[in-house]
């Protein structure tokens, strides 16, 4: 079982063998639903990704009812660490670059995970070098409403909309929806610049409409998390 605390959500992978055999996403209070979820996968260790916190509390409730790892930066990677600060490291980012090192083993490898923030982590041969760090759609929408006095809450929406914007909301939306796809490419350009034969995979909650708008070359891997956490947790086995 492999686990990940998001900022938004807590979501859930089941896998036998190699591979993946159901994939939940569970709104707090999640007590109930991811007991169930175990009385009925019975699984038999798990691993943990948290960006949030909450992992005392998850571990206290996995406590007699699976063996389970806590992903640190302390764990057996598959790939080297070369951060400045590998203990401020996100676990997400970790786990995104062991999964991207299991399906994409002799590539260099830039990670663009489109969740509540935008993160991007390169593994330049063999080595976890850094990336970028940016904020995600509706962070920007509710910024634009919470920091101002008289900006509207403005829904999100798939489409992009004609520039220029001819009112508040079209004007909101072509600045930040419009605007975060075309410093998505130009991120990825630079460092496509920077880092020769690079392989761009995209992965997250959003991942859907950044796939449809990127005109980067770009592979989508919806469960590249989980897939590199149970990469993790066979590496370390418990």
């Amino acid at each position: 079982m492999t686990i990940d605390i998001g900022n938004s959500n807590l979501k859930v992978a089941f896998f036998e063998h190699e591979k993946m055999d159901g994939f939940y996403t569970l709104q707090a209070p999640w007590r109930d639903d991811l007991d169930l979820l175990i009385s009925s996968k019975n699984p038999e260790k798990a691993i943990i990704s948290d960006v949030r916190g909450l992992d005392k509390e998850l571990m206290n409730f996995l406590n007699g009812k699976v063996n389970y790892l806590r992903l640190t930066n302390t764990l057996v990677l598959p790939f080297l660490i070369s951060y400045e600060t590998p203990e401020t490291l996100g676990s997400d980012r970790l786990a995104n670059a062991a999964g991207a090192a299991k399906l994409f083993p002799d590539k260099n490898n830039l990670i663009v995970d489109c969740g509540t923030c935008i993160t991007y982590t390169l593994v330049n041969k063999g080595h976890l070098i850094g990336g970028s760090i940016s904020p995600g759609i509706q962070m920007r929408l509710n910024a634009l409403h919470h920091f101002t006095g008289k900006l509207p809450l403005v829904e999100f929406r798939s489409e992009l909309t004609q520039i220029p914007g001819k009112n508040t909301v079209d004007s909101i939306r072509t600045g930040v929806i419009n605007a975060i796809i075309a410093e998505t490419d130009g991120l990825i350009s630079q460092y496509c610049s920077l880092f020769t034969d690079l392989n761009v995979i995209l992965t997250g909650g959003s991942m859907a409409f950044f796939e449809k708008h990127l005109k980067s070359p770009i592979f989508a891997v919806p469960y590249l998390t989980h897939e590199g956490l149970h990469e993790i947790l066979k590496i370390n086995n418990i």
